[in-house]
């Protein structure tokens, strides 16, 4: 009998420990798999711990065990501080410490504000259990309950069925009755929310001294803007604020009262929150980054850079320390691409394009982090980074990046369109007109491939409408909807061949006012255009487009230099100095060497300033007390070591880690030869083997298999069967070491993990189901591994007050 042929018995989940459900568990649920529903198979699943932190959160629950107490103290914390993965896991020891709390439940839909599936069935679980809550609890289990509207959902999403299932009934409904539809649906949501906050206000009333009811409230009203409820006072909320700040001055409120008045006509309230904010709860990325934002709206971008280098550095040792891949963490992408922008605002590009590289070079998920995913590491990352070089006009650089991985092409059709354009720029600028020529011609194939799909798309329209027996009017709204969607996309390609043809034309001197107007109409930097305006003569146009460029741009020194460059090649030397004089006070770390800092020696010699005319940097007296940075983790993320490991094959032998020393392995933790889709995922692995070789990666597989069981599977073919090792860990304590392992129910988890020559792991996947796309990863390990090494402790930025 082969391996693939071999099934043992399925697995049977006894003995759960930790989270114990109102309902019974699910028969034949498949391994790996929740035997408690599927809300519980995504969001984390091994065990929380207690983390340093603040004893300024107390929110009482029903339970007999003190430590239980402590863990949902700190998951109201973590909520504050929007942790959200991190809350959901401590939430879950809650649950697991005592099943009958029902508060734990709550604490997890809290924790899923943004996916209101797992947020519905949470909230659920904890109405069920709410018996064994008191009276106060009741009011926020309830409260959570109604705004879910949780019975109702679940009921019809029964109904509805999954997508695996029978074909779902075609909706033969006309465009203006779904609007109605869709309209209800908004008007309901949004009456839950306003009752939401006519909830809390209700057990702060019969609560008066209950503070994390009134940090609520105050969030809420906030969020509420999601559903079209402005905030009809901020000073109410702010009064609100003050009432928990008087019992707790280092409440993790600050958090909200940042939000609360995080505008450019108000951030200047809150300096003292924005000081405090991180110190509140130093373990959360987010309570440093908010920070920033009140800084940035400031103009005071380095302190900006500070609040975000903190945030980044705790990230950083919690994504080691718990051997979390970075994207999979809340809000780290945009903490990062953050301060790649407060960076550049002050002229550090080095740092900013480091960093902006260094995103790039992040693991990829196909779930996480991939070029094609907004609001992940790599899509910012090559964003960022593009538009640091363009602005400082790194035009060499940027068409070297473009042969390198940094800024490869990518399948994305709006990155394949920024990518031309920029391209074509920095080859107009470097007089490269084949190169040019070429971005141009991409971008018109570009565009007639989108009329195309365009075409094709009416077509379908047109063709489903009159098969669904619609009215002529309605396959007219129908055709008409698809002419819409693609209008955007269409009218930016047309725009963008626009632009570069009026840059080439300006670049040559030819009806440089009029390509100008083109130009600026179009969006491009008026920094660049007043500086095109100021060489051809057009004096008038060019300051006009210096001032522009500069207004509302408080402490973003390329902008600053830019004006008194102008100011300066149109003599008016006074205001060209007082604009020098004030931008170098934000220049400690500028680098000087950028185009647009080398313009301004004249006036540095008018000055009398030597050539490096910075100023040393200065403490502001408003920043609170600092930590040192270095002292939250380090800059950069870097990957793990991969712990130590020895299992048995078929035959007994031992096979280690250490086997594999100097030679990358993917080792990957399958849930035993009875598993249906782990065999699906060997069989995937098998025709591939060859390939990882050739990439210098070998493959080792170890699964839940007891030695005897593998022995009897693979009999005397052992090797015709699959070409790497298939070792035992029955008594799942390597699971449990990688973290392979759902500690709430006391069962192993798939998991996929490349661990390179150097004992690092550099990519990993632990899931509920095993990871079958080989494809992404061989190119993803290739990838990783043609990195240069990747230290923890990189270079550190530099900051006033460190």
């Amino acid at each position: 009998m082969s391996l693939q042929q071999y099934a043992v018995l399925p697995i049977l989940f006894a003995g759960l420990v930790g989270i114990s459900h109102a309902q019974e568990p699910e028969d034949d649920v498949a391994e790996g798999h929740s035997s408690h529903g599927e809300v519980f198979n995504e969001g984390p699943r091994s065990a929380a711990y207690l983390m340093e932190r603040p004893d300024s959160v107390s929110f009482p629950v029903t339970t007999k065990h003190p430590e239980t107490q402590a863990f949902f103290n700190q998951g109201i914390g973590q909520l504050h501080g929007f942790w959200y993965f991190e809350a959901e896991r401590t939430f879950r020891q809650v649950a697991a410490n005592d099943p009958d709390c029902a508060m734990a439940y709550w604490g997890m839909a809290m924790a899923n504000v943004d996916n209101k599936e797992r947020a519905t069935g949470f909230a659920n679980e904890a109405w069920s259990r709410r018996q064994h809550a008191d009276e106060r609890e009741k009011l926020y289990i309830d409260s959570l309950a109604r705004f879910y509207d949780a019975d109702k959902v679940i009921e019809k999403s029964d109904e509805e069925g999954s997508e695996d299932g029978e074909e779902s009934k075609k909706d033969t409904r006309s465009a203006e009755a779904k609007k109605k539809e869709a309209d209800k649906r908004r008007d309901e949501q949004k009456k839950r929310a306003q009752k939401l906050v006519h909830d809390y206000e209700a057990i702060i009333w019969a609560h008066p001294d209950d503070l994390e009811a009134k940090a609520f409230l105050v969030n809420r009203l906030w969020l509420n803007q999601r559903f079209g409820l402005a905030t009809t006072s901020r000073h109410a909320n702010e009064a609100i604020l003050n009432q928990i700040f008087a019992v707790q001055p280092n409440h993790p409120a600050h958090h909200y009262r940042i939000h609360l008045w995080d505008a450019a006509d108000s951030a200047e309230f809150v300096v003292n929150s924005a000081a405090q904010n991180g110190q509140a709860w130093p373990s959360i990325a987010h309570m440093w980054h908010m920070s920033g934002h009140i800084f940035a709206r400031l103009g005071r971008h380095s302190d900006a850079a500070w609040q975000q280098e903190a945030s980044a550095r705790v990230d950083h040792a919690a994504m080691i320390r718990d051997r979390v891949l970075p994207d999979q963490t809340h809000n780290f992408a945009h903490n990062n691409e953050w301060l790649t922008r407060s960076l550049r605002h002050h002229g550090r590009v080095a740092e900013a394009v480091d960093l902006a590289k260094n995103m790039i070079e992040l693991p990829r998920h196909p779930k996480y982090n991939h070029l094609d995913k907004r609001d992940c590491s790599a899509f910012w990352g090559r964003r960022r980074l593009l538009e640091t070089l363009e602005l400082y006009e790194q035009w060499d650089e940027m068409l070297a990046l473009c042969s390198s991985m940094y800024l490869e092409p990518s399948e994305d059709d709006g990155d394949k369109v920024q990518r031309a354009y920029v391209l074509g720029k920095a080859q107009a600028y470097r007089g490269d007109l084949d190169g040019f020529a070429q971005q141009v011609a991409r971008l018109e194939e570009l565009l007639a491939a989108a009329k195309l799909r365009r075409s094709e798309d009416i077509t379908k329209a047109e063709d489903k409408s009159i098969e669904d027996e619609a009215s002529k009017t309605e396959v007219m709204e129908g055709m008409q909807a698809v002419i819409k969607t693609y209008q955007s996309e269409l009218t930016d390609l047309r725009e963008k061949i626009e632009s570069l043809l009026a840059l080439e034309a300006v670049l040559a001197g030819e009806h440089v006012e009029d390509n100008i107007a083109i130009l600026e109409k179009r969006g491009f930097e008026k920094a660049h255009l007043a500086r095109f305006a100021l060489e051809a003569g057009l004096n008038e146009k060019a300051e006009k487009l210096a001032r522009k460029a500069s207004e509302k741009r408080d402490g973003r020194i390329y902008f600053s230099a830019n004006l008194a460059h102008v100011l300066a090649s149109l003599d008016k030397q006074e205001e060209a100095l007082e604009t020098f004089d004030a931008l170098r006070e934000f220049s400690a770390r500028a680098n000087m060497d950028m185009p647009v800092f080398e313009r301004l020696a004249p006036l540095a010699e008018l000055r009398e300033l030597p050539a490096d005319w910075r100023v040393p940097i200065t403490t502001p007296e408003d920043i609170g007390e600092r930590p040192d940075l270095t002292t939250l983790g380090p800059m950069r993320w870097s990957p793990p070591p991969a712990l130590p490991w020895t299992a048995q094959d078929g035959t007994g032998k031992d096979v280690s880690l250490s086997d594999y020393e100097g030679r990358p392995v993917l080792v990957v933790f399958f849930l035993g030869l009875g598993c249906v889709h782990c065999v699906e995922q060997l069989q995937a692995l098998e025709p591939a083997v060859e390939d990882f070789r050739s990439a210098g990666i070998e493959i080792v597989t170890i699964g839940t298999d007891t030695v005897a069981e593998l022995a009897k599977a693979e009999g005397d073919d052992r090797e015709q069967v699959y070409p790497f090792p298939i070792l035992s860990n029955s008594d799942l304590d390597l699971f449990k070491l990688y973290h392979a392992y759902d500690d709430f129910e006391d069962m192993p988890l798939h998991g996929t993990f490349l661990v390179d020559g150097k004992g690092k792991v550099r990519w990993q996947d632990i899931s509920y189901e095993p990871f079958m796309d080989t494809e992404f990863l061989l190119k993803e390990s290739k990838r990783l591994l043609g990195l240069p090494s990747v230290e923890g402790n990189a270079r550190p930025v530099s900051h006033p007050g460190r």
